[in-house]
């Protein structure tokens, strides 16, 4: 819930104060290797056909690749670790990966889509 705040009105009571973002529904861009706050879908905006790769372990295992990537001289980048999409159509896709590996200009056409909630605490 919002907090409360003093009525404008009458100084003897509260009213609801403004909503958060979280309230709302919102969308979300994605940075190529970044790991990101698991969406509730995922939104391709137009075609890809370079092949997209997506991570859906949790936070921990991804930081913990990303090291032992960097240690082996591969960089903290590299795509091993994600599974592979050869193409995607235009839409949505109920997939809840936390990071993206692919081409800027392909992986600009992603999109995280994050739903908003009644208690501004959103929906995982």
């Amino acid at each position: 819930m919002p907090n409360y705040i003093q009525d404008p009105n009458d100084s003897k009571k509260q009213i609801p104060g403004p909503k958060s973002d979280q309230h709302f529904d919102r969308a979300h861009s994605v940075t190529a290797f970044t790991m990101s706050k698991q969406p509730t879908f995922v939104q391709v905006i137009s075609a890809v056909s370079d092949g997209l790769g997506f991570f859906f372990g949790s936070s921990a295992s991804f930081a913990s690749k990303a090291i032992v990537e960097d240690a082996g001289g591969v960089g903290p980048t590299g795509s091993q670790h994600y599974d592979t999409f050869d193409s995607m159509a235009a839409g949505q896709y109920n997939i809840n990966p936390i990071a993206v590996s692919g081409s800027a200009g392909d992986v600009a056409k992603i999109k995280f889509i994050y739903k908003g909630g009644l208690d501004g605490q959103g929906r995982p």
